[in-house]
């Protein structure tokens, strides 16, 4: 008989073998060398690559961000441009607030994460616009 946490192994690792199909480079950043400098690529995590999932425009009743900084939106919530899942079981490290996501298409930021206990947590996104390449 199988135990819980073998078939939830399984089952994880089935859901990536169907979903995670989007090559992903993890891009480590930290902050630059004062507030006026910009974030800089982080020399202490290596980057590397995965395969994942990016599901574009989230709902916003999920993981709401903070309220808009701009007066004229006084009631409307601001949303995450994509939200990213995978499989990180064999990964180095877990990505922090500020790592980019390099794909084919897009560089992404991470903006927040949710985590449930699976080897499988969620990364909100929001498209890098500030990123010198």
């Amino acid at each position: 008989m199988i135990d819980w946490q073998t078939a939830r192994a399984f089952t994880e690792e089935a859901c990536a073998e169907i979903f995670d199909y989007t090559p992903c480079r993890l891009q480590p950043r930290k902050a630059g060398l004062t507030a006026n400098h910009a974030a800089i690529d982080d020399t202490d995590r290596a980057a590397f690559d995965f395969l994942g999932t990016i599901d574009l425009e989230p709902p916003s009743d999920r993981m709401p961000r903070h309220q808009s900084s701009d007066p004229g939106i006084r009631n409307g919530t601001v949303s995450y441009d994509a939200v990213l899942t995978a499989h990180v079981g064999a990964w180095p490290y877990r990505p922090k607030r500020g790592d980019l996501v390099v794909t084919a298409v897009d560089t992404w930021k991470i903006a927040a994460n949710e985590e449930d206990g699976s080897s499988r947590p969620a990364w909100y996104l929001t498209r890098a616009r500030d990123v010198v390449g």
